[in-house]
């Protein structure tokens, strides 16, 4: 997720109900004119235990190392400037890497980051029970194995087992997909808020509803 507007011909897909499309054009041209709204949603993940369906075989869950830069590599090539430097960035960060494994390839995987929420509207440091959430991907050639709730999931348990029981994520407003997705992991979302960020110089982010 990403604190800019986007284009309303790259969001605009045809399942989009054409009001979002609407609000999301608006967003993208007042944005091309200096003014930055980005509301999205804060969210607790697996708040609730769900049945979710078991890793088939002969794939595995667990946490990547730098050991697996070449994997890690070939799934996020080419997508929103993720590049090598960026993954071996993370990794210098103590951000972790969690993923799944088909034979000596990752289909799939996502990142924690038990320090910091680097979310930048709501940008702070975390507690040693918190763990945030953030940029899980799913290779295009592996979409339709289920392997997103599956790895979620996995990565519920890999951060419990570390101790970090409270997980955080954020979801742009409109990104309905995402929050069904997250709901049926049993998410609850904590509140609503507004970056506003005008002429790249001044930002406020405010809470405009709490759950």
């Amino acid at each position: 997720m990403s604190g800019s507007a986007a284009s309303p011909g790259k969001t605009g897909a045809p399942h989009t109900p054409f009001a979002v499309r609407a609000i999301e054009g608006v967003l993208w041209r007042l944005a091309r004119r200096g003014l930055k709204l980005y509301p999205y949603v804060a969210v607790r993940e697996a708040v609730e235990r769900v049945a979710v369906p078991v890793l088939p075989a002969p794939l595995r869950a667990g946490w990547a190392t730098e050991e697996h830069l070449e994997a890690l590599d070939a799934l996020w090539t080419g997508r929103n400037g993720t590049t090598r430097a960026r993954i071996l960035a993370r990794f210098s960060a103590s951000n972790r890497c969690f993923a799944i494994w088909d034979g000596d390839s990752i289909p799939a995987a996502t990142w924690c980051d038990f320090d910091l929420i680097s979310h930048e509207p709501a940008r702070r440091s975390l507690e040693p029970h918190e763990v945030y959430l953030f940029d899980a991907f799913v290779s295009p050639a592996a979409r339709g194995r289920n392997l997103a709730p599956i790895m979620r999931a996995a990565c519920y348990e890999a951060c419990r087992t570390l101790g970090r029981t409270t997980m955080l994520s954020f979801t742009d407003y409109f990104n309905e997909s995402s929050h069904r997705f997250k709901a049926k992991l049993g998410a609850r979302r904590l509140h609503v808020a507004l970056q506003v960020t005008l002429l790249r110089r001044w930002s406020r982010t405010f809470i405009i509803w709490r759950y």
